[in-house]
């Protein structure tokens, strides 16, 4: 299975800083979970529905490898991974036999 690599969703990025400020707090991780909207992004405008569809997974799968990435998701928000690398890593998890026996069955 190969997934492409889309464009770096920058407005998103620019989104949970912002949040992040309003909010005042250290929690990085609930701003980039709110609403979905980074793996959204991935599921959605990033194509990689369909693939991961054809190889049994879902939604609620897709959700669960990447809470397993929550580190990488908060270095990527602050800059100190790039999306590259970011994305490499949940395919990673997502090539993984194990997990995708966790997760598919």
């Amino acid at each position: 299975m190969k997934l492409t690599i889309p464009p770096e969703p920058m407005m998103l990025k620019k989104q949970f800083m912002e949040q992040k400020m309003e909010i005042g707090l250290k929690i990085d991780s609930l701003t980039l979970w709110l609403g979905n909207r980074l793996p959204s992004y991935l599921w959605k405008k990033g194509g990689w529905s369909i693939p991961l569809k054809e190889e049994g997974y879902n939604w609620q799968s897709f959700l669960k490898i990447l809470s397993l990435h929550k580190r990488e998701m908060i270095k990527w928000s602050k800059n100190a991974l790039s999306w590259k690398d970011f994305l490499l890593k949940i395919q990673e998890t997502i090539k993984d036999p194990v997990f995708k026996k966790m997760l598919v069955g």
